[in-house]
């Protein structure tokens, strides 16, 4: 990896815009394709705490309500296992999934419980079918006496931090160019080139758009940025009691709104400690209200909001056992689309984007790596993804 900008070559097969998850699984497989004249330039540093590939890890399931989605995790899925041959180590925790709470027949951006039980039956995803007191009495939960359940033991946590520095190793090694602090100014008008901050140029054959809610910024002049929101939304590290470490599940909880309360939040198992050893769970917000939510992603606020916070720490202090404190608060900036699907596409003969992550694109990493990288070598997705297409309604500008 370098930050000595002065030796940035003129000319590039590839230039890779974002240091995130889209833009280093894009590295990598385009490594894996042999493809090694890459260069991928990050405005601050890999992965970094103001973007959306910031953490220790991410989710990973085939229990959607969306048919497609689902198909298309399975694809994820199948990938990933070949992702961690590569790696040669395990880099997904498989614990299983719990969907909890109310159910309605109302899609919320997580699907619902009734839909996600019609596709895993449709598509023989295997799950247990849970009440209120199956729930409670297997894990550290207090499920009100009308919530339904489901499990998913297949699904569980991918360790995004490992997988970005197996990303990060497998380009590097190929020969790519890993550029930090290295921000872009204006795309060329036929996608062919980039402008940096520091004024230089580099010509390139195949551009990737994948610098998250910043894309915006980038594609705007050309007339190419899709309709997305930016969503400060919130999630914190707490501490929980040892004895009940080994039973938290990994979980999301549905409710429907009610005042200024959105009602669905997450959580993970106990995967992590404090640095003096205590065990904790990372648990957040899946929702932002209307009056955070902005066009422009620099606009976004950067401290995490009083009143999400104290909302998260009442749902977890009241719907958890064993909760003791709060010890770490983070907001992470969502891109979202109005149908809460991605955009991956290419958009001219020389530049492709993925954008609109929505919070959700992890668990699709290495699909969103490949596809980005068949698109770069001038070939089509290996699966069907026009449901990301940018010329669809929910973002066409």
């Amino acid at each position: 990896m370098s930050n000595n900008l002065s030796s940035l070559p003129d000319q590039a097969s590839v230039v890779i815009i974002g240091g995130g998850m889209a833009g280093l699984s894009c590295a990598a497989s385009l490594a894996r394709q042999g493809v090694s004249d890459v260069v991928l330039l990050e405005a601050k540093t890999l992965a970094h705490a103001q973007a959306s590939s910031f953490g220790e890890t991410r989710m990973f399931r085939e229990m959607y309500s969306d048919p497609v989605l689902c198909k298309l995790a399975q694809e994820a899925n199948r990938l990933w296992r070949e992702e961690e041959v590569h790696a040669g180590e395990t880099l997904r925790e498989t614990h299983g999934l719990l969907f909890y709470g109310e159910s309605w027949d109302e899609e919320t951006i997580e699907g619902s419980i009734p839909g996600a039980r019609r596709v895993m039956d449709d598509q023989g995803i295997p799950y247990e079918a849970l009440n209120a007191g199956e729930i409670s009495a297997r894990f550290p939960l207090k499920p009100k006496a009308d919530f339904t359940g489901l499990f998913e033991p297949t699904a569980g946590a991918v360790r995004s931090d490992k997988v970005i520095a197996h990303w990060r190793k497998t380009a590097e090694q190929a020969g790519h160019r890993l550029v930090e602090h290295a921000p872009v100014r204006s795309l060329d008008d036929d996608g062919g080139g980039v402008l940096l901050e520091s004024g230089q140029h580099i010509a390139a054959d195949q551009v990737v758009v994948a610098c998250g809610v910043w894309s915006q910024l980038l594609l705007a002049p050309l007339g190419l940025a899709p309709k997305l929101e930016v969503w400060p939304m919130l999630w914190a590290h707490y501490t929980v009691d040892p004895a009940l470490a080994d039973r938290y599940p990994q979980w999301f909880c549905f409710q429907k709104e009610r005042g200024d309360d959105g009602g669905l939040y997450y959580g993970f198992p106990v995967l992590s400690t404090t640095s003096d050893g205590r065990p904790r769970i990372k648990a957040g917000i899946d929702w932002a209200p209307k009056e955070l939510r902005v066009k422009e992603p620099n606009a976004m606020c950067s401290e995490p909001p009083a009143r999400l916070v104290e909302l998260l720490d009442h749902f977890l202090f009241n719907n958890v056992s064993g909760i003791q404190e709060r010890v770490e608060t983070v907001i992470s900036p969502y891109s979202m689309t109005s149908d809460v699907n991605f955009v991956l596409d290419r958009l001219s003969p020389k530049l492709s984007l993925f954008c609109g992550g929505s919070g959700q694109s992890f668990k699709f990493a290495p699909l969103i790596g490949d596809s980005l990288a068949r698109l770069a070598r001038g070939e089509s997705p290996a699966v069907d993804i026009s449901c990301w297409n940018h010329k669809r309604s929910a973002v066409c500008a």
